[in-house]
């Protein structure tokens, strides 16, 4: 927020109990100054341009989803402006700040997201682009059209990559297809928008070893652990058990009560802890597929992605493995925040960092969203001069 002659205004947020998310600090306040964080802490607060009163609410880093499609009817690649920011605003409302689109992997589709990858308009902002296709096994597609499927080569990386320049953040890819190790180095070496190019393991018929092998090429994160990849068993682990027997690799949970069992996510995190594992929702715009027993499903029952929010992702992982809500928010914040790389500038609260901020309530319903110190959602706050 601007004030007279263009100066930005100061914005304290009062009487919060600040989640850093590390550790719990009561009767908290934090200064927003010019888009960040200028100083938070206990005891007396300094003068603002306009004071915000918390009423004793939890005050948190933005959610950060790696895994997003579409919200509210909209897909996050719709050409129309006023549908992606209609998307990106029912994001905020969920408390993301800020999110990574996984998005067709076309020319097309690129251009579109060219210019709203890291533009702030009023809702979570896009940090970059997640090609979840086509470098995957097409027997382990899940909803992914067929013809979104390519065999893996150098020639379709790199025109992947051309399209992608500057805006690809993270590609899913199946170790086990011919072809596919070597191009691990290959998007490992390209600078993306916050950090290189992070390559997932997912939507993969890999074995143990073959696994093993994608992860020693360079392989660092896990797309939708356990759904879309071979199992683990007590004779062949497979990719779920390399994903989480290597401490390397990070760990994306769908945390709705469908995808995964709550003893599922009990088990990776008993094998991942908080710092191996981000909570996502892999949402979807909801109108391909009917929502069926809490989530959109295929003709032929198959999982097409979530309903799921970041604000319920974060609820629901307390409640299925019995985590702390400092736990549950790194896992939405901090986590994904240093899988991307940009943890410098998001992920905590600590002076510096973009004004990001998420305000919530015991039962971690949203109250109020920031996004680079601008409220983009409220639910009626107490605010008024300094």
């Amino acid at each position: 927020m601007r004030g007279g002659g263009g100066r930005r205004m100061k914005t304290l947020i009062t009487n919060a109990t600040l989640i850093t998310p590390t550790e719990r600090v009561p009767g908290g306040w934090l200064l927003i100054d010019d888009g960040r964080i200028a100083a938070l802490g206990p005891g007396p607060a300094p003068a603002a341009d306009r004071r915000i009163d918390a009423r004793g609410r939890y005050l948190a880093p933005g959610f950060l989803d790696l895994h997003a499609q579409g919200v509210g009817g909209h897909d996050l690649w719709d050409p129309s402006e006023v549908h992606f920011l209609a998307a990106t605003r029912d994001l905020a409302r969920a408390g993301t700040t800020a999110c990574q689109a996984s998005v067709p992997a076309t020319e097309e589709v690129c251009r579109t997201m060219r210019p709203r990858v890291g533009r702030a308009g009023g809702g979570a902002r896009v940090l970059g682009l997640y090609f979840e296709s086509p470098l995957i096994s097409p027997a382990k597609r899940g909803a992914i059209p067929p013809d979104w499927v390519r065999p893996p080569s150098e020639a379709l990386a790199r025109q992947l990559l051309d399209w992608g320049r500057g805006i690809l953040s993270m590609i899913t890819i199946a170790p086990e297809q011919p072809g596919a190790l070597a191009l691990v180095p290959l998007f490992r070496r390209t600078p993306g928008p916050v950090g290189p190019v992070v390559v997932a393991l997912g939507h993969t018929s890999a074995t143990w070893a073959e696994a093993v092998a994608g992860i020693e090429a360079g392989i660092t994160h896990s797309t939708h652990t356990y759904n879309a990849m071979t199992p683990l068993h007590h004779r062949e682990p497979g990719a779920v058990g390399a994903i989480l027997s290597r401490p390397d690799v990070t760990a994306e949970l769908v945390c709705d009560g469908v995808h995964l069992h709550p003893a599922a996510v009990r088990i990776a995190l008993a094998c991942k802890g908080v710092r191996g594992t981000c909570l996502i929702t892999d949402c979807v715009s909801g109108r391909a597929n009917p929502v069926v027993d809490g989530a959109p499903r295929r003709p032929d029952g198959t999982l097409a992605g979530s309903i799921l929010s970041m604000d319920r992702a974060v609820a629901n992982v307390r409640r299925f493995a019995g985590v702390t809500l400092e736990a549950a928010v790194e896992m939405a914040t901090l986590t994904p925040a240093r899988v991307l790389g940009c943890d410098d500038r998001r992920g905590s609260l600590a002076p510096g960092k973009d004004a990001d901020l998420v305000l919530f309530d015991d039962q971690v319903h949203v109250a109020a969203t920031w996004v680079g110190g601008d409220l983009v959602w409220d639910d009626g706050l107490d605010a008024g001069g300094a």
